[in-house]
């Protein structure tokens, strides 16, 4: 897991002291194949990093449709759940696993210490939730 930390695009940016802090605080989970582990429009308060196995995000095309885009399938090294977290608005997809699935779940608390004592962090994440925005508004107008 402190491999899986020190390589991640996210967290590399962090000193010796807040990787050791991000690997204590945070814990794993694992999830069967087909197990959802957000939806869309719930609340959320963890953070995720792929450490094995994939998953499919997918959003809603509009509020109160059941018609649904793929956005993306992400594996190893990969993280989902920021926007929530950043935010503190309601889960902004659907993630599932295809597979079985280990994750390393950052919560809440954790990831705010860690963005105001890393702000580069704090702006790397808000530069991948934009560009992630931007993907999602094009995959659903472009259907």
């Amino acid at each position: 897991m402190e491999t899986l930390i020190r390589n991640s695009h996210l967290f590399k940016s962090l000193d010796d002291e807040g990787r050791m802090r991000a690997l204590l605080e945070s814990s794993l989970a694992r999830f069967a194949a087909g197990a959802v582990i957000l939806r869309e429009g719930e609340p959320g308060d963890d953070f995720y990093l792929i450490a094995d196995g994939t998953v499919r995000v997918e959003t809603r095309r509009g509020e109160g449709t059941d018609d649904s885009v793929e956005l993306a399938t992400l594996g190893r090294g990969a993280f989902f759940g920021e926007v929530a977290v950043l935010t503190g608005r309601p889960r902004t997809a659907t993630v599932t696993a295809a597979e079985e699935l280990l994750v390393v779940v950052f919560s809440r608390a954790l990831v705010e210490r860690l963005l105001d004592a890393y702000p580069r962090v704090r702006r790397l994440l808000e530069t991948m939730v934009l560009g992630r925005a931007r993907d999602t508004i094009e995959k659903i107008s472009s259907r």
